[in-house]
């Protein structure tokens, strides 16, 4: 779920928060299956910014993003091994892999970086501080403050490992995008999925304003995959299998058309 390269650096910060959507934890997941298709707009936009199907089988989380073509592969942590993306270019052919281990730790030094700092977003995207309501009967859930606003129809989850599984990913794609967009750091996002499961549910829609910018996603769930989602798996393996793997800032590098050195443009 990642952001459209031409899109402006505010609204390519607010998507690195919008997107992430479902998972799934390699405990109790054999045979469990969900397919969730999510656009992203602007404002009133009638037009999405985004498009993005996630499909999860098995112990793997396949993400597959329109524009820019690219595909996402998330093996969850356990207790033996270290989770990781792996991250296809459907472009340049290449691919390059990411640990959560490598994330968390970035994450860490961002937040504390943001901390220190005087804009008052990224103070607040570090350490936020929401009041929190949730309506029963509606399914809205609202996280509200003087920066950052969340509105947010839900439905209940299927059941509680659907819930666990939709908040593992959820927190660690959040964590990538943040890398991977130079976004603030993902505290935000993160209190939202800590508040759905909190609450039993997963959303359908979401409202999103930061500093007067709205951005509102829509995710349409299935509990089962098709045919033709299988065929898109089979051919995301089949690519893992063939595409040159690459270091991170290589990766980046192309796809951004620049050079990185230690993760700044030159």
């Amino acid at each position: 779920m990642a952001i459209q390269r031409s899109l402006p650096p505010r609204l390519a910060m607010l998507l690195a928060g919008l997107l992430p959507l479902a998972g799934v934890s390699q405990t109790n997941a054999l045979g469990q299956q969900l397919r969730i298709e999510t656009h992203v707009y602007s404002g009133n936009d009638a037009k999405p910014v985004s498009h993005t199907v996630t499909l999860f089988d098995s112990n793997k989380v396949y993400d597959f993003v329109d524009q820019p073509p690219q595909v996402a592969i998330f093996r969850p942590p356990n207790s033996l091994h270290a989770g990781h993306f792996v991250l296809l270019d459907l472009k340049t052919k290449q691919r390059t892999e990411i640990s959560t281990e490598q994330i968390e730790g970035l994450m860490k030094k961002v937040t504390r970086w943001a901390t220190q700092q005087d804009d008052p977003l990224l103070k607040f995207s570090a350490k936020p501080s929401f009041k929190k309501s949730f309506d029963e009967e509606t399914g809205m859930l609202s996280l509200t403050s003087s920066i950052w606003n969340y509105n947010v129809a839900t439905v209940p989850a299927e059941d509680a490992t659907t819930l666990a599984r939709y908040r593992e990913f959820t927190d660690w794609y959040t964590r990538l995008n943040s890398m991977m967009h130079g976004a603030p750091p993902p505290g935000a996002r993160l209190q939202l999925n800590a508040a759905l499961q909190k609450h039993g549910v997963v959303p359908v829609e979401i409202h999103r304003e930061v500093d007067s910018t709205t951005l509102r996603a829509t995710h349409l769930f299935s509990w089962r995959l098709s045919r033709e989602d299988r065929a898109r798996i089979e051919e995301a393996c089949a690519q893992l299998a063939n595409f040159k793997k690459v270091g991170n800032e290589k990766f980046i590098a192309s796809r951004m058309g620049k050079d990185l050195v230690r993760g700044q443009s030159r």
